[in-house]
């Protein structure tokens, strides 16, 4: 596999990059650490090829067409010149929780723009438009036991009888949905249900630019049911791709031309899981108070998420993990360090001193050279008792 030029995403209240190197062996390794070109992360050599995900039971940022290898044409490259309107949209969608987490109902969601995001807690930072996400028959959606048959807006009298207990409309709720399988209005599916996802709407975001999204519980902090997430490399181009329904994510709405729309996902974590994936991953007694994490998928240029693709951060982590690859019961893996993302191009750092942090990601394809090959980086936040996202690439930093 060919090296290529590691291209740093910065935001410019970060400013100079923050200074990396191959110091030691990566954690838990037995063997010497391998180093990018014009990287300075510490990585694993290469023993399996990085690999797009394919689409089945992983429904969301997967691949429909077959192709295996990582588009990663557009790192170090300016992108296309996004398109003039709208400048302003609504931004929409749901409010989808990590794992198998509960319902996400009563959620505050805060968007800002990036360029005045700065190290300091967001909680007191002025943020260009908020709202509480609530459980709304007429727009949540339900997310499926299996987790094959991914998350869907139910059918509203799409089941007969006997009925559906989904606990909508009266009806006591036996933990079902009526599921859309396809046969028609009036032919859907009582399947079994994980959780609802609320939707939620915030207007005048700008688009063309870069912006943070945080996720906490009505409170505009961490609760007895909500951690708070931090998302960053959130970028609404006008380029983007068109929403093909309303569970469609990362798309532009343009169908009231009037009211412009795009959709994205806002991402939840449940309190108990920001307290019991550390500990599962080795780290006894969960993340330090007054410390944080980073957590986040690797995406080719196409958006697509990748396997096998090896992840650092500067400052190191106490504990850093993947992940199974299981889309309902997402749990760490330790046996993936020194192999990296699972499928679902997972990966997170726990225990990370706030301030500033630079991820870099790596991969390599063993039978080739045995070089590593830069899958984009990215500089961002950690905040105490906060969950920094960062999704890698995606074609979001190279615009």
């Amino acid at each position: 596999m060919k090296r290529i030029l590691v291209a740093m995403l910065v935001f410019p209240a970060i400013g100079a990059a923050i200074a990396v190197g191959c110091s030691g062996k990566p954690q838990g390794s037995g063997v010497m650490c391998a180093e990018l070109v014009d990287g300075g992360g510490c990585f694993f050599p290469a023993t399996v090829a990085p690999a797009r995900t394919q689409c089945g039971d992983v429904t969301e940022y997967c691949d429909t067409t077959g192709v295996t290898a990582p588009s990663l044409d557009c790192l170090g490259k300016t992108g296309p010149a996004p398109g003039a309107a709208p400048a302003m949209v609504t931004l929409t969608g749901f409010v989808h929780v990590f794992s198998s987490g509960p319902d996400s109902n009563n959620v505050k969601v805060e968007v800002f723009d990036a360029a005045q995001v700065t190290q300091a807690d967001p909680a007191n930072q002025q943020p260009l438009g908020t709202t509480t996400a609530t459980l709304d028959p007429t727009t949540q959606r339900a997310c499926d036991a299996d987790g094959a048959k991914g998350c869907s807006i139910p059918l509203a009298n799409g089941c007969a009888l006997p009925v559906c207990n989904d606990g909508l409309g009266g009806r006591q709720d036996d933990q079902k949905y009526c599921r859309d399988n396809g046969s028609g209005p009036t032919g859907g599916e009582c399947s079994d249900r994980l959780r609802w996802e609320s939707r939620y709407a915030i207007s005048g975001v700008p688009t063309n630019t870069r912006l943070v999204v945080r996720v906490t519980g009505p409170g505009n902090k961490s609760d007895s049911t909500w951690a708070t997430t931090v998302s960053f490399n959130v970028f609404l181009s006008t380029n983007d791709r068109a929403c093909k329904s309303l569970s469609d994510t990362d798309c532009l709405d343009l169908s009231d031309a009037a009211n412009p729309k795009y959709q994205l996902n806002a991402s939840a974590l449940s309190a108990a899981d920001y307290v019991n994936i550390p500990v599962i991953a080795g780290l006894s007694g969960g993340i330090t108070s007054g410390e944080g994490a980073v957590a986040g998928e690797v995406h080719d240029c196409d958006n697509v998420r990748v396997a096998n693709v090896e992840v650092t951060t500067t400052p190191t982590a106490d504990r850093f993990t993947y992940f199974n690859g299981n889309p309902i019961k997402t749990l760490p893996d330790v046996s993936r360090a020194a192999v990296g993302t699972d499928r679902l191009g997972l990966f997170s750092a726990l225990n990370v001193k706030p301030g500033p942090v630079f991820v870099e990601t790596a991969g390599g394809d063993p039978n080739a050279d045995g070089g590593l090959t830069s899958f984009g980086t990215f500089s961002a936040f950690v905040y105490a008792g906060s969950v920094s996202i960062i999704n890698v690439n995606g074609g979001k930093g190279t615009r």
